[in-house]
């Protein structure tokens, strides 16, 4: 995120972690055991952002961890 545009980021935060919530409750177990899962969520995860904060702001996303309950 550009700094010029980190307090907009800040201030939409909860509305990308609520998209991001919303997204990831409702795959199925089947989406997440494709060899290919990460990547294609990392993709969708990022276009759901995008459509949050703007085309503009976001550049990518690096996933740190995934943890399944």
């Amino acid at each position: 995120v550009p700094k010029a545009q980190k307090q907009q980021v800040e201030q939409l935060k909860p509305r990308v972690i609520d998209v991001l919530n919303t997204f990831l409750s409702a795959l199925k177990l089947e989406e997440l055991e494709i060899p290919t899962a990460l990547t294609l969520l990392r993709t969708k995860m990022l276009r759901r952002i995008k459509i949050v904060l703007g085309e503009e702001v976001l550049n990518d996303l690096l996933i740190s961890e995934f943890v399944l309950n």
